[in-house]
């Protein structure tokens, strides 16, 4: 399958989605390969440190970023039939590549932190897009769903308490998915990012078991489309 992990908005944890689902993915032996769509190339930085690093499995990640080609590059990479799951790390903007990046998903995973505020407000011009891609698809004979995850939460704060209560309205009035996992604000997600690793892999057992859920989550809902 062909995941997304989009959003238009910066800094909702679209990469930090991306290096961890590769890497709960790939210990349970599947075969992923991650597809940099953002110039700034943060997961291929990571994945080049992972390699170094010599850290194992090891995770392969190309960086497409040209929107004239990156329909038919993605699709390629896929039809080699080498990879079960292709991940692509989109830019946090309305750009080309991340429309098509949709067209050409079976899935969207949208991260955005509980917050709210302008998360909430870009997040409804993300999924008023992704109806109209749904809808083309779907004329087409083709499917795509779509999920969203509330990250960055934090125990005992009313802001962020609202936060998933907006969450759930979007989901609804949208009509996507929302994961029952929630992610926390925690240190060992970045700590994992600088070093190349996942969250998994590293000693936080509340964050290792966050990834373990969501993932159980994901293949339970690709599972269920196949």
């Amino acid at each position: 399958m062909i995941i997304s992990s989009v959003n238009y908005k910066g800094g909702v944890g679209k990469s930090t989605l991306t290096q961890n689902l590769a890497v709960a993915l790939a210990h349970r032996d599947y075969k992923v390969c991650i597809v940099d769509a953002d110039v700034t190339a943060a997961t291929m930085d990571w994945a080049e440190m992972r390699h170094e690093n010599e850290i194992e499995p090891q995770i392969t990640c190309i960086q497409l970023t040209n929107p004239k080609s990156f329909s038919s590059q993605v699709k390629k990479q896929y039809a080699d039939g080498q990879y079960d799951v292709l991940i692509i790390d989109c830019p946090p903007t309305l750009s080309p590549v991340a429309v098509k990046a949709m067209y050409i998903s079976h899935y969207l995973f949208i991260p955005l932190n509980t917050t709210g505020g302008s998360d909430i407000k870009v997040t409804e011009k993300l999924l008023a897009r992704f109806q109209e891609i749904k809808e083309a698809k779907e004329e087409g004979g083709g499917k795509i769903e779509a999920h969203l995850l509330a990250n960055g939460f934090r125990n005992g704060i009313t802001l962020h308490s609202e936060g998933i209560k907006d969450i759930k309205e979007l989901s609804k009035h949208y009509e996507v998915g929302m994961f029952k996992t929630i992610m926390h604000n925690r240190v060992a997600y970045g700590e994992a990012n600088s070093v190349g690793y996942g969250v998994i892999e590293l000693g936080d057992q509340k964050a290792k078991a966050e990834i373990e859920a969501l993932i159980d989550e994901i293949l339970a809902i690709a599972l269920k489309q196949a």
